[in-house]
């Protein structure tokens, strides 16, 4: 049975590059993998992802621990076979900003419990955003912003951060902020006077060096809130494009920044305004017409429209029963082909029957009740084909011919 491999990036997150030794070449989830005898590569566990970079001349596209601890680095191209001793590097950048990402998870962990009590459940760090998820129902901006503040005070005092390395007896002198997850050889991750966790990550030398914690937003999932934060670089890019549009926005209506949210409301409740009057008058219009073609005494109405939304088809053709319409065959060709056939309440036939012909004509999809069938096309042909069989099928069948 092969040895695992030695994690030298438990005790060492900044050596980036180092001569390798081929442990084992093979497979990883059916990819090809090389496992190393000695590793500085972080494999993707805890949240944190995987490292990437070169060994020799393959990519490293993916790092992974299995269940007997052995870590597989998942290459592209050329594998140097088993013995060999390629040069190896690491992504520092992607790894950096890994260090960065978790370092400041720790951080604003620790802040939430400090300044409002409350705890992590579970958190992840993602290429774009993180998230941790806490025992909370609810949050504000106020809150967000006391607790990020109190996360930032303590990187811009630049803390040294320690690791420890202890065992299960050894682990309950540490006042750590949660149970560990693991059991043996236990490493520890602290900020003096801020945070103890048992961590297996990769993290800053000082917290100075995330930069900046950014929370970015907020969700309720199963009774907690899921926050959302980016730290370091990701911090600085995400304010750089928040401040752009923001203040970008503002120009293009020669507003002031600070006055945009209240101008995008009002532009809302004008928006919503218009949205109502609009409604209400399409409606009249559609009821005019359906009223013009019902006539005196009323009569069946097949009308398609060249353009017509799929909710005033629809609407059309209740209208028209309205009106006093026996059947309405009521239709657009554009912005989606759409067909609505209705008849009168208490009316003879079930319009169910003609659903078959109609889906086979216009090969589209669609269904109904006794009383009322809507029918979506592929195409304006289909809808054309599907209309014409509407129109000559419905007033016989209503009839009761």
């Amino acid at each position: 049975m092969s040895v695992a491999s030695e994690r030298r990036y438990y005790d060492d997150a900044y050596t980036t590059a180092f001569p390798g030794r081929v442990a084992a070449v093979g497979e990883h989830a059916g990819r090809p993998a090389i496992e190393l005898a000695e590793t500085w590569f972080y494999p993707e566990s805890g949240g944190q992802l995987a490292d990437r970079g070169t060994i020799g001349a393959a990519g490293v596209t993916d790092v992974q621990s299995d269940d007997d601890g052995r870590v597989w680095h998942l290459i592209e191209g050329d594998a140097p076979g088993a013995g060999s001793e390629p040069a190896c590097a690491i992504d520092w950048a992607r790894r950096f900003d890994h260090m960065q990402q978790h370092t400041g998870q720790h951080v604003l962990s620790a802040a939430f419990e400090r300044v409002r009590e409350i705890a992590t459940l579970s958190s992840t760090l993602g290429a774009e955003r993180n998230v941790i998820e806490l025992a909370m129902d609810a949050i504000d901006w106020h809150t967000a912003g006391e607790v990020e503040t109190a996360a930032n005070r303590v990187l811009w005092e630049d803390r040294e951060i320690r690791l420890h390395w202890t065992d299960d007896q050894g682990v309950k002198r540490f006042a750590l902020r949660k149970p560990p997850a693991v059991s043996g050889r236990i490493r520890i991750v602290e900020i003096p006077e801020w945070d103890v966790s048992a961590c297996g990550g990769t993290h800053a030398r000082r917290t100075g060096e995330v930069g900046a914690i950014k929370i970015v937003g907020w969700e309720k999932v199963r009774g907690n809130v899921r926050v959302a934060f980016v730290c370091g670089e990701r911090a600085l890019r995400d304010h750089a494009w928040r401040a752009e549009a923001l203040l970008e926005s503002a120009r293009r209506r020669t507003l002031k920044d600070r006055d945009l949210l209240a101008h995008l409301e009002r532009a809302a409740d004008e928006r919503d305004a218009l949205a109502k009057q609009l409604r209400g008058l399409t409606a009249r219009l559609l009821a005019d017409e359906a009223a013009q073609r019902v006539g005196r005494p009323p009569s069946g109405v097949a009308e398609c429209a060249q353009e017509r939304p799929r909710e005033d088809v629809r609407a059309f053709a209740l209208a028209c029963l309205t009106a006093g319409a026996p059947w309405v065959v009521s239709a657009a060709r554009s912005p989606e082909p759409a067909l609505v056939l209705g008849r009168a309440k208490g009316g003879a036939g079930d319009l169910r029957t003609l659903v078959p012909a109609l889906l086979e004509a216009s090969g589209g999809r669609g269904g109904g009740s006794p009383d009322q069938v809507q029918i979506s096309a592929p195409d304006a042909a289909g809808l054309d084909r599907a209309f014409a069989l509407a129109a000559e099928r419905l007033p016989a069948l209503v009839a009761g011919a």
